[in-house]
């Protein structure tokens, strides 16, 4: 078949083509007009080109992989994505990808050139995570370059590398404990905002952009409409969409006697303004520069965890309790439930209920064996 859908559902031609001296010229190129019929048309016309001998001498040279990283960043990912991560693209491009494969054109990006791109990164000890973060980007740039028709070769198989599942770590309920009674000692928004973030699962940059306003202590729960990125600049929550989550009354309890005249935002600096992330955490991990929360840890005899492992001490004591998935799901505002299957081993609903499938007996069974006393 000389005109097909590739792996990824583009319209493509694949032809053998026979020239008058008995060789065969093969052309694999995705279409560029994306239906059926434009394909044929496609192919005819290269057919036709390539008997005549003018096929390829009037293209336009396919641009390196560097210059159109640059249009990358400047047309699809500022209008598609946040700052934030522009910038961590951006970073990640810096990191390996232009200096180990920005002088080629995107059409010479094979997968030979992918494979080795990946071994020169693990031979400089990179981990495998970081590998992937590139490999992602490289995908989806390749797949943009198909899209505005700047790469019409089909696109290379991108094969991530295997990597051991992240640990989830999070507070048992005692530690849970210690936590809530060390952050009381502390001085706000800390002594609040700790709390806060292990009783409603909200990320970091949820935290920093929630609003009085986003607060209901009557009806007791809360809206999360925005997180604040690394600039301190709202955008919607992570997947998109904002939610709903419950507060337990110790939350509104808190919140009541915590309430300040400061500002706008429910956990902010002594000016009112947002929180900064580096007033949150610190990058070093030496003791003497702890953020706000390693602080508190400390001080409760744990060992330090971050924002983020207050959102899987949430999610873990929801499961423990019986929460089902699905509300556990809603509450932590996951775009798909395979993210809030990872606390699913939590469940002791789950378990019970595997455990009783044991329970069950064959069809028949039981009136087999019925008979089989009687007749005894």
């Amino acid at each position: 078949m000389t005109v097909r859908k590739s792996q990824r559902g583009r319209w493509m031609i694949d032809a053998r083509i026979r020239l008058l001296d008995g060789s065969v010229v093969r052309v694999r190129k995705i279409s560029p007009v994306q239906t059926k019929r434009g394909a044929k048309k496609y192919e005819q016309d290269v057919r036709e080109k390539i008997v005549a001998g003018t096929w390829g001498k009037n293209a336009e040279p396919s641009p390196t992989f560097a210059s159109f990283s640059t249009y990358f960043l400047d047309n699809y990912a500022t209008t598609n994505n946040r700052p934030s991560t522009v910038r961590e693209k951006r970073r990640a491009l810096g990191r390996g990808l232009l200096d180990e494969i920005g002088h080629l054109k995107l059409d010479q990006i094979g997968t030979r050139e992918v494979e080795a791109f990946k071994a020169r990164r693990k031979k400089d000890g990179v981990s495998h995570k970081t590998i992937n973060e590139e490999l992602a980007i490289l995908a989806k740039m390749l797949g943009y370059a198909e899209e505005v028709g700047d790469l019409t070769t089909p696109r290379p198989k991108i094969r991530r590398l295997k990597t051991l599942k992240p640990k989830l770590d999070f507070l048992d309920f005692d530690e849970a404990k210690r936590l809530e009674k060390a952050a009381s000692q502390a001085s706000d928004p800390w002594r609040a905002m700790i709390p806060i973030a292990m009783w409603t699962g909200l990320r970091l940059g949820e935290l920093r952009a929630l609003k009085w306003n986003d607060v209901d202590l009557v009806a007791r729960h809360l809206h999360v409409r925005h997180a604040a990125d690394d600039q301190d600049v709202l955008h919607p929550p992570k997947d998109g969409e904002p939610r709903i989550v419950e507060l337990p009354r110790k939350a509104v309890r808190l919140l009541k006697e915590y309430k300040h005249l400061r500002g706008d935002y429910v956990f902010c600096r002594e000016n009112g303004l947002i929180l900064r992330t580096r007033d949150c955490e610190s990058k070093s991990k030496a003791v003497r520069d702890d953020g706000p929360l390693a602080k508190v840890c400390r001080k409760a005899g744990l060992r330090p965890i971050g924002w983020h492992g207050l959102r899987h001490t949430y999610a873990s004591h929801l499961m423990m309790k019986g929460a089902k998935p699905v509300e556990v799901q809603e509450l932590l505002g996951h775009a798909s439930m395979s993210m809030t299957n990872r606390y699913t081993h939590l469940s002791p609903i789950a378990r019970r209920a595997a455990a009783e499938l044991l329970d069950d007996e064959p069809p028949g069974r039981l009136k087999d064996d019925a008979e089989g006393d009687s007749q005894g």
